[in-house]
């Protein structure tokens, strides 16, 4: 994004500034006023966008009950077409009998990866994983089992009795290396924790927390990778509201938290049109936006919108 004046705005009190213009975004689609999927007979929550085969699928925790998966998808991200829900069997005695959480599909190779939470009886959380080489089928998804429970030496998970953490995956290959974020509890708080593998199945070396809040639980992660550096998105029940931090690798160091708005679970991928997007939640139904880059900041922030203007003070006394 390229900076420019666009003009000199006078404030009446002898002091004039600078205003100036961070670019602005290309339409998402010139005949789409609402990019998203807003069905009125559900609610969507934590989600995931992703292309197969001339279609984008949108897939998302199911409100309520929440004890399957809703499945959409569009070729315009304006108009969605409502599939059969993606794993509706719950089975008794296995890690997701009760409920499933937080979908996040990878794909490689010609084989896509569905990872999300999957809860018992008592609230205990693992991370599960589903395949399919043919996404445009929703009977496709095939239950590979649970793929991760925690085990790093600060983790508070084992109480299979009145619940345990370990939620909303997300995945991230960098190199040769898988990374499988998760949200759960440590000793010390909420934490946003990873673990790595060589195999998107695993199996898994869980390496503990990267962010850790004393107050509430960080939830939804989900990063974002520009230019150097890497951000790191989740929304803080604390704070009531997403946030993000940089920082220079996938497992930070991260910055101090900036708020990020609108909306909450944020996920980021790349339109076929080589554009940037984020999905968010608004009111139990997902909107779709085009994600830009303030340049005026080093490094650059995100945000949502056509437009970004700044202030610069002060400059001219009159």
């Amino acid at each position: 994004m390229r900076w420019k004046q666009i003009g000199i705005v006078t404030l009446g009190i002898g002091l004039s500034v600078l205003l100036w213009h961070g670019g602005r975004a290309a339409p998402l689609a010139a005949t789409c006023p609402r990019p998203g999927w807003f069905p009125t007979t559900f609610g969507l929550k934590d989600h995931h966008v992703f292309w197969y085969d001339g279609f984008y699928y949108l897939i998302s925790i199911y409100l309520s009950p929440e004890n399957r998966f809703a499945y959409g998808r569009s070729a315009d991200l304006c108009v969605w077409e409502e599939l059969a829900p993606v794993l509706p069997q719950r089975i008794p005695g296995t890690w997701d009998e009760t409920a499933i959480w937080a979908p996040f599909v990878f794909d490689e190779s010609g084989v896509y990866y569905l990872y999300y939470t999957g809860v018992t009886h008592a609230i205990v959380q693992s991370i599960m994983l589903a395949t399919s080489t043919n996404p445009s089928d929703p009977a496709s998804w095939q239950p590979q089992g649970m793929i991760f429970q925690p085990n790093h030496p600060d983790m508070v998970w084992g109480n299979f009795d009145a619940g345990s953490d370990c939620r909303d995956p997300t995945m991230l290959k960098v190199g040769n290396i898988y990374y499988l974020y998760y949200t759960g509890l440590d000793h010390a708080g909420g934490i946003v924790g990873v673990a790595t593998s060589s195999s998107p199945q695993g199996p898994w070396n869980d390496r503990g927390a990267i962010l850790t809040l004393t107050d509430g639980m960080a939830e939804s992660p989900a990063l974002a990778v520009h230019g150097d550096s890497y951000y790191l998105f989740y929304n803080d029940t604390y704070q009531q509201g997403e946030r993000f931090r940089i920082g220079p690798g996938q497992t930070g160091p991260w910055t101090e938290a900036y708020g990020f708005t609108p909306g909450w679970a944020h996920e980021f991928w790349r339109g076929q049109d080589g554009y940037e997007y984020t999905s968010f939640l608004t009111d139990y139904t997902v909107t779709i936006s085009r994600l830009t880059w303030d340049a005026f900041y080093n490094p650059p922030r995100p945000f949502i919108g056509e437009n970004v203007y700044h202030l610069v003070l002060p400059l001219i006394m009159h």
